[in-house]
């Protein structure tokens, strides 16, 4: 389990007008999971970083979809709302597939997936999320932690090990999670 227990304030969604904090019917987002959602990596045109960098980054104070309203949520609660309720899920290269040849390349649920790709694996980028943002609208959230643990563990099973294809996931996975820590602390 991941080191973010002690992570567990949420914030009401409906409580800000801001465009950004009405996740259908959710009326909390706990800290916690959008912390853990943030672990994730994505590969963003070659590059590949936890998407926490990505939620500091554009929801940032100086950024276009930061919002007065909504400063009592933190940038990956911000950021996790946002690919929801904008179904910008479908775009992220958040699924690596290690091919025969030892080289990863990296998928979003609305890309064309290769044939190599075995029609289980297929299947689980196109259905993950949106059973996650289902998930997310019911207001389940151990089950919606249950699924981002899995996308996890399927990122570093299936993310490589050589460093020409991709970092190390689980020491960067160990690094991010340090880091989320580190800026929630603060």
């Amino acid at each position: 389990m991941l080191c973010l227990a002690l992570l567990t304030t949420c914030i009401p969604l409906n409580s800000h007008p801001s465009p950004l904090t009405s996740l259908a019917a959710a009326e909390v987002i706990p800290k916690q999971t959008a912390a853990r959602f943030c672990l994730l990596f994505i590969n963003d045109n070659g590059n590949i970083y936890p998407l926490s960098y990505q939620a500091r980054r554009l929801m940032s104070p100086d950024s276009h979809l930061h919002s007065t309203d909504s400063c009592l949520q933190t940038p990956e609660q911000l950021f996790t709302s946002y690919i929801f309720q904008q179904d910008n899920w479908q775009v992220l290269r958040l699924f690596p597939h290690l091919a025969d040849d030892g080289s990863v390349s990296w998928y979003a649920p609305a890309d064309d997936l290769p044939t190599s790709l075995s029609p289980e694996h297929q299947k689980y980028i196109r259905e993950v999320l949106p059973r996650l943002k289902a998930e997310m609208q019911a207001g389940h959230w151990q089950t919606v932690n249950a699924y981002i643990d899995k996308m996890i563990k399927y990122q570093c099973q299936f993310g490589g090990k050589s460093r020409n294809t991709s970092p190390n996931p689980t020491l960067i996975l160990i690094i991010s999670t340090l880091l989320v820590l580190g800026f929630l602390k603060a």
